[in-house]
């Protein structure tokens, strides 16, 4: 008597299991997620970016505002528009992903990994000192050098001073305020300041700052030489680069280039925000 193979049940087999890793684009979720949340973040930058004294904040949001509105009136007399609007957030999320490191596929996991804080370092590492070195033992040579605040806002006054002294000495009648953060920055100091910080801290230091002043045909913040010398109360002081060498037959002098802010900048002491 031959046997004849069981016949299994279709209906009774096994199926795998469905895990949510599998279902498409789903992994992509979290990537959609974070880069629409950086796009929003860069929207509200350029919103606070705007020039707080001048209102410029005001106007970057009504104008964002009346272009979200031209935008809806016309999607009621053209549906078709919503599928250019979400064609266009598509792009822009799928190129803030790319450009912020945000790859395809990965999960919400990674995403915490990601931003979780670095590990602590290695307490033998040899970069830190030891439990037997204190601070006051470190060799002198080696430690930074600090300042107070009191100098640090007396080393920024002298470079205004001596920034306006150069400009005068150029012709002009002053220099704008985004000038001096600009060669602020190219020394390495104040990373992270704004031109808005900027004139705050000359507002806090009685440094008068005109919201209007034309150099070389632009139109911007800056500070002129006659009110800078009525708030001294004195005539400005030259900087030693820029005092001609009286001396016969002296050699000339290398170019004259636009004063350095001192070492103490480095340690000014933010702007208190504004109320």
């Amino acid at each position: 008597m031959t046997g004849k193979p069981a016949k299994t049940n279709p209906a009774k087999r096994k199926r795998p299991k469905t895990r949510v890793e599998h279902i498409p684009f789903v992994r992509e979720v979290p990537v959609v997620a974070s880069a629409t949340m950086v796009a929003l973040r860069y929207v509200g930058a350029w919103l606070r970016a705007g020039d707080e004294e001048s209102g410029g904040f005001l106007v970057r949001l009504g104008a964002l505002g009346v272009a979200g509105y031209i935008a809806l009136y016309f999607t009621e007399k053209h549906p078709g528009l919503w599928y250019i609007y979400g064609a266009t957030g598509l792009v822009v999320v799928t190129t803030v992903a790319v450009r912020t490191g945000l790859s395809a596929g990965r999960t919400v996991q990674d995403l915490e990994a990601a931003h979780r804080p670095a590990e602590e370092e290695d307490p033998q590492d040899p970069a830190t000192p030891n439990d037997h070195e204190t601070v006051g033992e470190q060799d002198p040579e080696t430690a930074a050098p600090l300042a107070t605040p009191a100098e640090a806002d007396s080393a920024f006054a002298l470079f205004i001073e001596h920034s306006v002294a150069f400009a005068v000495r150029q012709g002009r009648k002053g220099v704008h305020t985004d000038t001096l953060l600009q060669r602020i920055h190219q020394e390495g100091m104040l990373a992270d300041w704004t031109e808005p910080m900027l004139r705050r801290k000359c507002k806090s230091l009685d440094i008068p700052v005109r919201t209007q002043m034309g150099i070389q045909g632009r139109n911007y913040f800056g500070v002129h030489v006659e009110d800078l010398e009525q708030a001294l109360g004195r005539p400005l002081r030259i900087p030693a680069q820029l005092v001609p060498d009286l001396t016969p037959n002296a050699p000339a002098g290398p170019p004259v280039e636009p004063p350095a802010p001192p070492a103490e900048v480095a340690f000014l002491a933010a702007p208190a925000d504004p109320d």
